[in-house]
């Protein structure tokens, strides 16, 4: 290859903030664009959504998201976000203080993992959750949130897993979405 193309190739894509070899880091940092924003370098893909009950209106059930954070992500795991897309008005509060995280490694073992700030916001119900210190790669990621009862209506509720980097400017990826189904019983139901 001409030695003159390779060097136009490499200033525009260093001109349109693409990562440059010499901007990676040797161990498991974000990686830095040139706006100063960081990314994964292989995103971190959403695996599964359960509950520990489906029924509607019932207590002491734990919603469970996990994510892979694959070896190559290149970045730890700064926080989640898992925020409701439909339905968000049957949705009932949750107990923040009740948030469980934990880690699976390659050999099976889990680690609990320490929480930094949990917030939901108001207008979206969306969680975050933040991981103290962030996740290194590797590892699968799974959330356990507890709501004070389940969902008034039996229904499919669909919630956006969101994986977000350390760094001071993150640019954050949707890793998909989780299902969650809830049922009402022939006993819940009210007749006049």
């Amino acid at each position: 290859m001409n030695a003159h193309y390779l060097a136009m190739g490499l200033g525009l894509l260093a001109t349109f903030g693409a990562v440059m070899p010499w901007q990676l880091s040797q161990k498991a940092e974000a990686v830095e664009l040139a706006d100063g924003t960081t990314a994964f370098l292989r995103p971190p893909q959403f695996l599964d959504a359960f509950t520990t009950n489906d029924h509607a209106m019932r207590r002491n059930a734990t919603y469970f998201f996990t994510l892979d954070l694959p070896e190559d992500a290149d970045a730890p795991l700064q926080s989640m976000i898992i925020a409701p897309q439909n339905l968000t008005h049957y949705l009932q509060p949750y107990r923040i203080d009740e948030t469980v995280a934990f880690a699976s490694a390659a050999n099976g073992a889990k680690n609990e993992l320490e929480l930094g700030d949990v917030v939901v916001d108001d207008d979206t119900q969306a969680v975050t959750v933040e991981f103290s210190p962030p996740v290194s790669p590797g590892q699968q990621v799974t959330v356990g949130l507890r709501p004070q009862r389940n969902p008034r209506l039996g229904a499919i509720y669909v919630f956006r897993v969101t994986a977000v980097p350390e760094g001071d400017q993150p640019q954050s990826h949707i890793a998909g979405h989780g299902r969650l189904s809830f049922t009402r019983n022939d006993r819940d139901r009210i007749y006049p």
